[in-house]
């Protein structure tokens, strides 16, 4: 048997390059961590002196002012301390023992050195002595002396510990010298508690997470009962409950006015994401991406065109970010939480927050492996051989079949056997974080592996990635650290794996000879699936992201930081069609192959300055900054031709012509300045004005300049008299915010003329304008609107938010005509008015949250609209002033002709004696005369059929908890929505022997069988029953269970003894099933998902796959 294979082989230079610059950042990580903790170790505790002032305030807040500016872990029971208010004592320079002797007086409170820090308890009671496996009994309780299971006891500084049983009863054995343990249960605040005697009760304080929990916002965080603007907020371990490559895959259904769709069931596939509409028909429409403080733009900010050739060549660069690293997604809405990025923020922006160290003795580990199995949801019936042929030769007729119509007699293949399987993934996880006992260091490394293997043999996506996050606080007022994310990514498989390519192909060619060679078609130059998935088509991109930042504390509240990051990001793409392939031969030619090297290159300096600060009733918080960012990329694309051997002289220098030969590049920079300023009265008035200046290289000298201002007031009614103590009504907040933001999303220097080679005029390469430029081509804009409630009911029974936006984007960048003397036909101008426009409404309920069964759920819908305003004399692609960016037309149907009566009679009328044509016979589709004019033209092929833009979409989560067993359902819709079924059309329209067809086609309109919707078979389809119609623009709508998982939490003594935390066990399954009418494979599908005028196309590119996971997670 003849089975070709190919090797490449890589320069190394580079590679060397990048791999010793990541080892020299990994040594000086090192460096780092030895010299911090030498000066940790070379300071004892009561020799550290600190400057400090205490104006009437409580003891137990001086001891904990105290622990933060020392760095000193002081541990109290906040029963014994309470009691004690500290009036008036300042100390500059003092030792830590002296300050809390001075503390301490006139107190019946004493304290102690324990375990390198410091105990302080009453007088009447005493440290345990020192005495081997001393036995303490205990419970711990919450507020309201109910018992709490599961609760981790540990004796701090050492591995100790044990877990509360089902009444929160505890019993634990202290070492010798051990004195201190710390007590912590999710959902409850963590407290370290003194051993005084044998009994230990402690109480435990919820930890309100809904009202107190902390969003990142642009250039900082704010508390989520303080926010002004619309934010989504995601927690990294939900969205991990869905195995998929690629983070944005993950966020589907999650947000309200956040639309995802996957684009293909391809591993590695990304999604395309609309954050309330489109705003730009050129630009690319994906939000602005920012990874711990690193703004990054799918298709390097260069537009759509751009994004969607590039596809091919790159690997985007969100899969270089392993999920499991994630924290939060934080997703910026409106214009009051996206001005602040100035020209990058109308499409919204979403802040990927990424694990960080949290404080304490030891540190955490965290080790989770899954494996998973994929296949195809729903794949199509295709026809056998024998169905085939028969079909081919009642569409010819027996005399008419081309020559040498069965060149493989008896050969018989079911290419989507052949060519798909049910494929294996695996995932491999491991994060050490953790930090000193006083928070001062805090560091978090991990590292994962991810081989997910396609469902289409010879396709696979892997990863292989490393993260360092490291903080470190010095002299007490300054604080620098690192974040650094290194990836190298590789996709197979990605130009040749095509579904709708595949089972297409003729079943009646084996695929090998009897001579060991491919079997191919003879009236096709496509090679067969088997053959074709061998070819190597290797994508590979290396990326790392490196931030390093410091922030010094000038006065209180007032801090300033410095950022600098530089994002690069290597690709290659290697392409080799053997001298067997069909075409190949066909062209005489003995081999090709395709080269496409790129390097990027983004930095960025920031500089803020914050202060935060509440002076009486009034709160302040406030931001100051710069942001000067550049993109330098570059690239070579080789195509060569001719090579000796298919194995091993593959290679570039084996090539005896290379073709084509480009080269290029370019470079952008934006120089920023902004501003933000919170304030709120009382914790009920809310004020934000933020603004920012952009100057960008994209523009011309008269247009550099951009200024993006936003506004936003909120008031809390719920701390008004009137509902304060009110028993429905816990939290209400009605908020508004206006603003403008840009973008900028699209080629560099449009404004002035460039020249490009490769124009050939008498022979010789010349050069010619790329295109006419527009000196007065400016920024595009959009001004949003946005009023909205958010409100929590019943003590957190009902919580939510619902609103109302309406964006307008104005100067939407579009071609007009021009006199073709200038050299060229169209220019690039503001021309276009664009509206989006909608409602939100996301709401969550604790329908049952006891002790030991839980039932949450969460519900988002999306109420969306879209259209073009005005033209203004502008145009591009398929743009129509009152319709939407993705909206389709086509021609109309009304039914199938049954007699050729009803033909003649329609013929009858028309102008030319055919209504639709001269060979239209019974079995064929009727189409409508949209403008009257008694016969079918192109222009009745206009007629609007429909909207790939949902009506309404969103998701519905559940989750179910009963002790340690958890069940989660996730459910995704979309309503209203229009899919183009192009490749079902395709499978079931006879048109040439040349490839298969679904057994749909079986059901054919003859004589016979009238009562069918499946037009007559006819060579060369005579009557175009395959011209687009509102047959395969079809309803979209769906219902998904898009994602179940069942998991068990396993934490015992037992697993205590062998130093595990706790592990859960967990098994997935995601596409599950869905609810349509769509008749093809998949209803969430866009095939053509980075191309904004190709929304809603179902290509049959790569179809959705179940994925089954099953998996662990150890906590050490």
């Amino acid at each position: 048997m003849h089975n070709p294979k190919s090797t490449f082989r890589e320069g190394r230079g580079p590679v060397t390059r990048f791999r010793q610059q990541f080892t020299a950042i990994r040594n000086g990580l090192l460096l780092m961590l030895l010299l911090i903790a030498q000066q940790a170790a070379a300071q004892s505790i009561r020799d550290k002196r600190v400057t400090i002032r205490y104006n009437y305030e409580s003891l137990s807040e001086c001891l904990k002012q105290l622990q933060l500016k020392s760095g000193v872990s002081i541990s109290f029971n906040e029963n014994e301390v309470s009691k004690y208010t500290i009036n008036d004592l300042s100390f500059k320079e003092t030792a830590v023992d002296e300050i809390i002797t001075k503390l301490l007086l006139n107190t019946n409170l004493q304290f102690r050195e324990v375990n390198n820090g410091l105990v302080v308890f009453a007088k009447t009671t005493s440290i345990v002595k020192e005495k081997k496996d001393n036995e303490v009994r205990g419970r711990v309780v919450d507020e309201d002396n109910k018992g709490i299971p599961g609760v981790s006891v540990e004796v701090k500084g050492s591995f100790k510990g044990v877990y509360t049983d089902n009444e929160g009863r505890f019993q634990i054995k202290i070492p010798a010298g051990r004195n201190l343990v710390h007590v912590s249960s999710a959902g409850f605040e963590a407290k370290d508690v003194p051993v005084v005697n044998d009994t230990l009760n402690v109480i435990l304080k919820k930890d309100n997470k809904q009202l107190e929990s902390v969003v990142v916002v642009g250039y900082g965080q704010v508390s989520r009962k303080d926010v002004t603007g619309s934010v989504s907020s995601l927690k990294g371990d939900e969205l991990n409950k869905m195995n998929a490559s690629t983070f944005d895959v993950m966020m589907a259904g999650r947000s309200a006015g956040v639309l995802v769709t996957k684009t293909t069931g391809a591993p590695g596939a990304v999604a395309t994401i609309r954050v309330r509409g489109a705003t730009s028909a050129n630009g690319s429409n994906e939000p602005l991406y920012v990874i711990d403080g690193i703004p990054m733009e799918v298709g390097d900010g260069y537009g759509n065109e751009v994004y969607n050739s590039g596809t091919r060549n790159k690997i985007s660069p969100l899969a270089s970010i392993n999920s499991e690293d994630i924290e939060s997604i934080d997703i910026l809405k409106d214009a009051s939480g996206t001005a602040i990025y100035g020209s990058r923020g109308a499409n919204g922006v979403v802040l990927v927050t990424t694990k960080k160290g949290k404080k304490g003795e030891k540190p955490n580990i965290t080790f989770n492996v899954n494996t998973a199995a994929d296949k195809f949801v729903k794949e199509y019936t295709m026809l056998n051989a024998d169905q085939y042929h028969k079909l081919v030769t009642d569409a010819y007729g027996a005399d008419k079949l081309p020559s040498n119509f069965n060149p493989y007699p008896g050969a018989s293949t079911n290419w989507a056997n052949e060519s798909t399987r049910t494929s294996t993934s695996n995932d491999i996880y491991l994060n050490i974080s953790g930090g000193s006992p006083s928070g001062n260091t805090l560091y978090s490394f991990s590292g994962g592996l991810t081989k997910n293997n396609g469902a289409i043999i010879g396709t696979n996506f892997s990863r292989q990635n490393l993260r360092a996050s490291l903080e470190s606080t010095l002299f007490e007022k300054l604080r620098f650290g690192t974040n650094i994310n290194f990836s190298v990514n590789e996709t197979n498989g990605r130009g040749t794996g095509q579904y709708y390519t595949l089972v297409r192909y003729r079943p009646d060619i084996p695929i090998y000879d009897a001579k060991g060679n491919y079997g191919a078609s003879p009236d096709s130059v496509i090679s067969n699936p088997v053959a074709r998935m061998l070819q190597p088509n290797k994508l590979k991109n290396q990326t790392i992201l490196t931030s390093f930042f410091g922030e010094l504390e000038l006065l209180k509240g007032l801090v300033f930081r410095s950022a600098f990051s530089v994002t690069s990001l290597k690709g290659t793409s290697e392409e080799y069609v053997p001298s067997t392939d069909v075409f190949e031969a066909y062209n005489k030619r003995k081999g090709s192959r395709r080269d496409y090297i790129s390097n990027t290159n983004t930095t960025v300096f920031d500089n803020t300055i914050t202060y935060n600060n509440r002076i009486g009733m009034h709160g302040i918080n406030a931001v100051l900054g710069t942001s000067f960012s550049s993109l330098r990329s570059n690239y070579v694309q080789l195509e060569s031709t001719n090579f000796n051997d298919d194995n091993v002289l593959n290679h570039l220098g084996g090539a005896d012509l290379i073709s084509i030969y480009k080269s290029g590049g370019t470079n952008s920079g934006i120089a920023s300045y902004f501003a933000r300023a919170n304030y709120n009265y009382d914790g009920k008035y809310y004020l934000t004005f933020t603004g920012r200046t952009d100057r960008s290289t994209k523009f011309g000298p008269n247009y550099r300049t951009g200024y993006f201002p936003s506004g936003a007031v909120a008031w809390r009614l719920s701390r008004e008299n009137f509902l304060l103590g009110n028993k429905v009504v816990t939290d209400l907040k009605l908020r508004a915010s206006y603003g403008k933001s840009g973008s900028a999303n699209f080629a560099d220097f449009i404004w002035d003329v460039f020249f490009g080679a490769g124009n050939f005029y008498g022979g010789s390469n010349g050069v010619s304008n790329i295109e006419i430029p527009n000196p007065n081509i400016r920024w595009e804009t959009t001004n949003q609107l946005d009023i909205a409630a958010d409100f929590n009911l019943f003590n957190n029974k009902l919580r939510g938010s619902v609103g109302y936006y309406r964006k307008v984007t104005n100067g939407m960048i579009v071609q007009k005509d021009i006199i073709r003397e200038t050299g060229g036909r169209e220019q690039w101008d503001n021309l276009g008015d664009f509206l989006n426009q909608g409602w939100e409404l996301q709401i969550g309920s604790d329908l049952v949250n006891k002790k030991d069964f839980a039932f949450l759920v969460d519900f988002n819908i999306t109420r969306q609209r879209s259209k073009v305003l005005k033209l203004n004399g502008g145009r591009y692609r398929n743009l129509e002033e009152g319709q939407s960016m993705g909206y389709f037309t086509g021609y109309k149907t009304a039914g199938i002709f049954q007699s050729q009566a009803e033909i003649d009679a329609l013929n009858a009328k028309a102008p030319g004696g055919a209504y639709q044509s001269a060979n239209t016979r019974p079995g064929d589709y009727k189409f409508v005369d949209i403008n009257g004019d008694g016969q079918i033209t192109v222009d009745d092929g206009d007629a609007y059929i429909g909207k790939s833009e949902p009506d309404f979409y969103g998701g519905w989560n559940n989750i179910i908890r009963y002790k340690n067993l958890e069940v989660s359902m996730f459910f995704n819709f979309s309503i209203g929505n229009k899919v183009w079924n192009s490749g079902l059309k395709d499978m079931m329209i006879f048109s040439t022997n040349n490839n298969n067809y679904s057994t749909d086609i079986l059901n054919a309109w003859t004589p016979q069988n009238t009562n069918t919707w499946v037009p007559r078979m006819a060579q060369g389809d005579p009557n175009k029953n395959s011209r687009t119609s509102d047959l395969f623009i079809e309803d979209g709508t769906f219902i998904k269970l898009k994602n179940v998982q069942v998991s068990y939490q396993l934490r015992n003594n037992f697993l205590r003894s062998l130093f595990l935390t706790g592990v859960r066990a967990y098994a997935s399954v995601s596409n599950v099933f869905v609810l349509t009418g769509y008749r093809g494979l998949d209803p969430e599908v866009n095939s053509a998902g980075t191309n904004n005028f190709a929304q809603g196309v179902d290509g049959n590119t790569y179809p959705l796959t179940r994925t089954f996971t099953i998996g662990f997670t150890a906590n050490f």
